[in-house]
């Protein structure tokens, strides 16, 4: 399972399964590794039984495309956002931006080296680069729920470059060893 985490606070996505060209993936929210959602609020049949305690569960079909999409985010540094086949979640990522749907009050500046930098001069400077990841989830994923509705909650969390990078290596290795497995008949 790949994570991003800042401070205390984790985002935590699993591939769960691969069936009939159905990927599934797990969506949790923690708190110093707790989970964040109370499993009683969310839904228990079917499928639904083949999640982890606290998850939040989404579908995407043929082929993952939420490790193109922060990849994508990497390469460009532009905002992109994942969603899903069925729209279980959506994954948002904005680069540079603190809290994105507003413009700044506050220039950010961030001392290193006894050095500070402005802002400006941190376009240059990839290993000083953040990104504000909102990860959405429809209340689809509730008991009692029979469609989405495109409200819900979600987690904002603000990383690093380097640690989004990780997280995307980790999340193609996963990724990877569940297609071997699906071509192996495990």
């Amino acid at each position: 399972m790949a994570k991003l985490q800042s401070d205390n606070l984790t985002l935590e996505i699993k591939f769960n399964r691969f069936e009939e060209d159905w990927i599934a993936y797990e969506i949790s929210f923690l708190w110093k590794n707790d989970i964040i959602v109370n499993d009683d609020i969310l839904k228990k049949d079917r499928w639904w039984d083949k999640r982890r305690y606290g998850t939040f569960l989404a579908n995407d079909y043929g082929k993952d495309s939420l490790i193109e999409t922060i990849k994508a985010v990497l390469n460009t540094n532009k905002p992109e956002y994942w969603e899903p086949m069925e729209p279980d979640a959506k994954i948002a990522i904005y680069p540079e931006s603190y809290f994105p749907f507003l413009k700044d009050h506050w220039v950010p500046v961030e001392e290193t080296n006894e050095k500070i930098i402005q802002a400006e001069e941190k376009n240059d400077l990839n290993k000083y680069e953040l990104f504000t990841i909102i990860a959405f989830i429809d209340t689809y994923n509730f008991k009692d729920s029979v469609s989405y509705s495109s409200e819900g909650i979600s987690l904002h969390i603000i990383v690093t470059r380097k640690d989004l990078e990780k997280f995307v290596i980790d999340m193609e290795t996963e990724y990877n060893e569940l297609l071997t497995k699906k071509f192996k008949g495990e």
